[in-house]
């Protein structure tokens, strides 16, 4: 593993952040959740991304699926900062992100895979943006990790959340595209009210089943700015999108979703720039609301949008 190219986990102390939020109330605490099955080579990069931000009130929960690469080494090395994390045999990711969530405590929480990296500012930023806005579900602008560790914002993907759309399943990577998951972080709150388990059903789709499922209860507000970079490499689980979205059609009718083809349909109009007002006011609005940095104020605005297909 090359250290060099994420220079900043690579710090000798965590950054310092106050002991109390500006305003002079406790930070609200971050739960974070790793899943992880022999990952020695990306691991250790996850985990400092997530100790060096010196965020004052840190639950970090990894679940190890029995790893035997040298990635328990890596979990012990630095277990001080550790909440908890164990190491046994599970029925896989999803069972081991449940397993993690079943000790989280945290007002805010969130998972990110064992390669996978948050940026250095990320739960400061958005511990007070969930404060300042009452949110209850915030993401990111999608960004990855290539060649190099080279950060590359995903160009093509959607920037703006519907919760109609949503609810009516417009948001899967064929159509308007779906949050990343290591962007996302929601509200205990708001996990309570989908019942705080992920569907161990699911393989690839675990995450959008439960984006679903939230969208039922809640906005996702995204904001302007990066929050993680998922890595790519050859042998990430997620490459394959078509996965993700077959495992997703089996629950179409218990979500309430419209037949695929009739989205895909509306989804084409909908490209249309002369049906689109149109069907925003027959059809789905499309609206959703976004965090964008306002310099003359330099506090975050909430603004309101229409969701834009990226050609």
């Amino acid at each position: 593993m090359d250290g060099n190219n994420l220079l900043w986990v690579w710090r000798e102390a965590p950054f310092q952040i106050k002991d109390r939020m500006s305003t002079g109330t406790a930070w609200p605490k971050i739960s974070i959740v790793t899943p992880s099955f022999n990952q020695v080579s990306y691991i250790e990069e996850t985990i400092r991304s997530v100790i060096m931000q010196g965020y004052p009130n840190l639950e970090y929960i990894i679940i190890d699926g029995g790893s035997k690469d040298g990635t328990v080494d890596i979990i012990r090395k630095y277990e001080k900062h550790i909440a908890y994390w164990v190491s046994e045999k599970d029925s896989g990711q999803t069972h081991a992100i449940n397993k993690g969530f079943e000790r989280a405590t945290g007002d805010i929480l969130a998972y990110i895979n064992s390669d996978d990296v948050y940026m250095p500012y990320t739960f400061r930023l958005v511990a007070e943006l969930f404060i300042a806005h009452s949110l209850n579900w915030l993401t990111g602008i999608q960004s990855r990790l290539v060649a190099e560790n080279v950060l590359s914002p995903k160009r093509d993907a959607v920037k703006l959340f519907s919760r109609e759309l949503y609810r009516k399943g417009y948001h899967v990577g064929s159509l308007f595209g779906w949050n990343q998951q290591c962007s996302t972080f929601w509200s205990s709150k708001l996990f309570d009210q989908v019942g705080r388990r992920f569907d161990e059903s699911f393989n690839h789709a675990m995450d959008i089943d439960m984006w679903i499922r939230m969208s039922k209860y809640s906005e996702l507000v995204s904001v302007e700015a990066i929050l993680a970079l998922m890595r790519l490499h050859a042998d990430q689980k997620s490459r394959n999108i078509n996965i993700a979205e077959v495992e997703i059609s089996r629950k179409s009718i218990a979500y309430g979703l419209s037949n695929y083809e009739y989205r895909k349909l509306m989804f084409n109009l909908y490209k249309v720039p002369v049906l689109r007002k149109v069907l925003r006011s027959v059809w789905c609005k499309g609206d959703g609301r976004y965090l964008v940095w306002n310099v003359r104020e330099a506090s975050w605005k909430m603004a309101t949008g229409y969701v834009k297909i990226v050609q």
